[in-house]
């Protein structure tokens, strides 16, 4: 925000960093170390005694190595969890077929469009890495010289091919990302919206975007974007819900890596109140629970418990507090 309360202009070339952590800076040399920063790793390097430390590392200044498999860590253990309590789990394609209606360009608003679209200039090639089925192609489209959508999924490709058919300057590439050689497409600008939520080899994603384009820009939430009320997955299940890393674990990686990146928000947009037995439906899948299961039961007294309104509806929290666009140069 700008000192008179007005969102700052995002551009890549003027706007200074809102976080540096390059090593220069913040390199503390061999200092006295209070208890509370010394290190996790128990081989860090220390005079024996514990007061002299080079490079202190702890929770809040992983390095890069910790970050990355802390992140590796969060998205195995959800995995783990889901997959042992899910009544009912829908993957891959069966997922994807049942949603692609919401991926649609125009369906959903794209609340950080502003940010994204502040980036794009009319000479630019843009990767849209896992496009979906075209949410930020399409605008995008019309802002830049040319789209790359990258693109695994079938299901997706296909809606995608539908909503660009008649957009000559959009590409549609069937490739899971990271490529797995210099061979893949190139472009000045990498975005990757929403997707690297589950990414257990983010260190490698990350890598390809900044080896294929000069400037790096992730839209990431808060949290992801499936996730239920913790206070009611527990009484569902009887233990605390693992959550998928977000906002918040990719600055930490990009604080570890020493970027320099910048970064906006948006608050996300209020959700008007539904009726019970849609909003029941909508959060079933996000718990994995079958329909009519006892669970199920529970679930939907829970919801009209916290969340229900006079005539049958639910008026339900935004799935997230606030979404942000991150960007960086290439190293």
């Amino acid at each position: 925000m700008s000192p008179d309360g007005g969102h700052m202009a995002a551009t890549r070339d003027t706007a200074g960093p809102i976080l540096d952590y390059s090593e220069s800076e913040y390199d503390t040399g061999s200092v006295e170390v209070p208890a509370f920063a010394r290190p996790l790793d128990e081989s860090a390097t220390h005079d024996g005694r514990g007061a002299a430390m080079t490079r202190p590392t702890h929770a809040l200044r992983p390095d890069a190595s910790a970050a990355f498999a802390a992140y590796r860590e969060m998205v195995e253990a959800h995995r783990e969890q889901v997959g042992r309590l899910a009544e009912e789990l829908q993957q891959g394609d069966e997922f994807l077929r049942a949603r692609v209606n919401s991926f649609r360009p125009g369906v959903l608003e794209i609340e950080e469009w502003e940010h994204v679209a502040a980036l794009a200039r009319p000479e630019d090639a843009w990767l849209d890495i896992g496009a979906g089925a075209g949410r930020f192609v399409v605008p995008l489209s019309a802002r830049v010289a040319r789209v790359i959508a990258i693109e695994s999924s079938a299901v997706m490709r296909e809606a995608l091919a539908e909503a660009t058919s008649d957009l000559p300057n959009v590409d549609i590439l069937d490739l899971r990302w990271p490529p797995r050689d210099d061979a893949g497409p190139r472009g000045n600008v990498a975005l990757a919206a929403n997707v690297l939520y589950d990414a257990t080899e983010l260190e490698s994603f990350l890598e390809a975007m900044e080896r294929h384009a000069d400037t790096s820009v992730v839209v990431v939430s808060d949290r992801a974007p499936r996730t239920p009320d913790p206070e009611i997955w527990e009484a569902l299940f009887g233990e605390a819900y693992r959550p998928l890393p977000a906002l918040r674990e990719l600055l930490a990686v990009l604080g570890a890596l020493g970027r320099r990146f910048e970064m906006r928000t948006e608050p996300a947009a209020p959700v008007p109140p539904v009726p019970l037995d849609v909003g029941h439906r909508q959060m079933r899948w996000r718990y994995g629970l079958a329909e009519g299961s006892e669970r199920d039961r529970r679930l939907r007294e829970s919801l009209i418990e916290r969340y229900g309104t006079p005539g049958e509806m639910l008026a339900l929290p935004p799935r997230r507090a606030f979404t942000a666009v991150v960007w960086w140069q290439s190293s």
